[in-house]
């Protein structure tokens, strides 16, 4: 499970806000600048606990979650928050943001419940730590509520929330930034609207903005459901090689990644960039065995060995069988 690296950027402007160096916080939790910066990277929902849980005791703020929606660009949601905001009415939005949902994380998407004149939206976050688990929850649902209403306007206003974990010390902290009665302890998180909140035409709605976003996003998600970033390595040595044995910089630039960048991303997956390039390389020559008026040299030299040896050995070491045996088998 992963969620993608713009979520971080909400919690390191308020570390900065406060006068902490985002920096020190990235470096106590192993995150690389680079990485933060790659918009389409991702972390390891472990990663991204450990960086709540730090931020948390690096500012001894116990509302920081409060305080980062509070102050957090529409931007700190990816590209889905700016597409939801484009859409016409807020159900529709909703809409969006459940089909998007996972360029931001992969927990389940929000639920819509209607009952005469009652709406209840319920939302998920990522569940690692008790005190993680609240900072996500009051981030994540006080966003919500003050996008939607920076959206459609006062009429957007809850008529209740519900928070599932305990009341903090710190509940009129609730009151101020949310304007509506929060209880706690709830079976879930949950936001209780009017259910005509949901048709009232968005402030900003964009029919033009919104295709050209939805288009981005839908090439965004379409790409995350893809192939894994270690299938993507061994496709680009195996479409690219040019006898050279490839350097992952020069990998990670066919992949527009930065080399720190594709470097986590494997790490993530458990995949060795060596191995990698060795099965990309068996692959390729494997292929040009098949080939009857390539001689054996011909391939060695052509996959940048400049031993046929060394190629006789690193083909054993890959298939089992040496060059030679491998010409022999039947078709």
């Amino acid at each position: 499970m992963s969620v993608s690296v713009t979520l971080v950027r909400a919690v390191l402007d308020e570390i900065a806000r406060v006068g902490i160096d985002p920096e020190r916080l990235l470096a106590e939790v192993e995150l690389d600048r680079a990485l933060i910066e790659d918009a389409g990277a991702r972390i390891p929902e472990a990663r991204y606990d450990a960086l709540h849980q730090r931020a948390l005791d690096l500012t001894g703020d116990p509302a920081l979650g409060l305080h980062m929606a509070e102050h957090a660009r529409i931007g700190a949601f990816h590209i889905v928050a700016i597409l939801s905001a484009h859409c016409r009415t807020l159900r529709e939005a909703l809409t969006v943001f459940r089909r998007f949902r996972h360029l931001l994380s992969e927990v389940e998407p929000p639920s819509l419940e209607e009952d005469g004149d009652h709406a209840i939206i319920t939302c998920h976050f990522v569940a690692a730590s008790p005190r993680g688990d609240r900072l996500r929850a009051e981030f994540g649902i006080t966003a919500l509520v003050r996008f939607a209403q920076q959206s459609i306007g006062t009429v957007g206003a809850p008529r209740a929330i519900d928070f599932a974990h305990a009341a903090p010390p710190y509940a009129d902290e609730y009151a101020r930034l949310l304007a509506c009665p929060v209880r706690f302890g709830a079976p879930a998180h949950r936001i209780h609207l009017d259910r005509a909140a949901l048709d009232r035409p968005q402030i900003h709605s964009n029919a033009h903005l919104y295709r050209v976003l939805e288009t981005s996003a839908a090439s965004d998600l379409a790409s995350l459901a893809g192939p894994s970033i270690a299938a993507r390595v061994r496709a680009a040595i195996v479409a690219h090689h040019d006898g050279s044995r490839p350097s992952m910089d020069d990998v990670a630039r066919r992949l527009g990644l930065s080399g720190r960048s594709l470097r986590r991303r494997l790490h993530d997956e458990d995949a060795s960039f060596a191995d990698l390039v060795d099965d990309a390389l068996a692959e390729l020559a494997r292929r040009q065995l098949q080939d009857p008026r390539a001689t054996i040299e011909d391939v060695a030299l052509r996959l940048g060995f400049s031993e046929p040896s060394a190629f006789h050995r690193a083909f054993k070491r890959w298939t089992g069988l040496t060059p030679g045996q491998y010409r022999s088998l039947p078709p």
